[in-house]
């Protein structure tokens, strides 16, 4: 029996091919291009870049250099370390030609703040008396002084006592009293032989009869 295919039919084994082409119709030319925005950046936030740790080492600190001590500077002892000040040599000498040679009849001491020292700045000649003494030492002034004073006992026998006196005028520097009384009791141990210390700050503590008082 035979089937007669309709008109409007087609058999199973035909295929439809449609090409690519036939879905992209051409664009009219009265339509409008449609544009698509671009998308919008978000602002980043600038990023911080950190230098990689390094240690360095610390820079080496060169010694200072040593400078040779002047000539006269080499006669300097170290007796007033701790006060920062250093005592002549001829300081010693001095003194010592007073007391075995009898040589002087006083010296009086100053310190020099400039160059850190004690030194001898007055000489009293033997044949000088208290009075030459006082004389010499300044009003407004702090000094370191000695003195040989002679006297005769009871028993009319002839001594001497050699006297340490330190001047601290009131009217002198705050700072110059202070100086000369932090350095007293090393400058008076360089000074061996030292029999009577005696402290003034006007001259009517370190008159005369004081001085006799201070040996009978």
């Amino acid at each position: 029996m035979s089937h007669k295919v309709g008109r409007h039919q087609r058999k199973p084994s035909q295929s439809v091919f449609m090409s690519f082409d036939d879905f992209s119709a051409p664009p009219s030319d009265n339509a409008p291009e449609e544009t698509v925005p671009p998308p919008k950046l978000q602002p980043q936030p600038p990023q911080q870049t950190r230098a990689p740790h390094t240690s360095t080492p610390a820079p080496a600190t060169a010694p200072a250099p040593v400078e040779a001590l002047p000539e006269g500077d080499k006669k300097l002892t170290d007796a007033n370390a701790a006060s920062g000040f250093a005592v002549d040599d001829d300081c010693k000498l001095k003194f010592l030609e007073l007391k075995a040679k009898r040589t002087y009849r006083f010296i009086v001491f100053k310190i020099e703040e400039k160059q850190k020292q004690v030194i001898v700045e007055k000489l009293g000649e033997p044949t000088q008396g208290y009075e030459d003494f006082t004389a010499s030492l300044p009003a407004d002034e702090c000094r370191y002084a000695v003195y040989d004073f002679d006297f005769v006992t009871e028993e009319n026998c002839q001594k001497s006592r050699i006297f340490f006196i330190a001047w601290s005028p009131d009217t002198s520097r705050v700072r110059s009293k202070m100086i000369y009384a932090s350095s007293k009791d090393r400058f008076k141990r360089e000074l061996d032989g030292i029999q009577v210390e005696l402290q003034a700050t006007d001259p009517t503590e370190m008159g005369i009869d004081v001085i006799k008082s201070r040996v009978i």
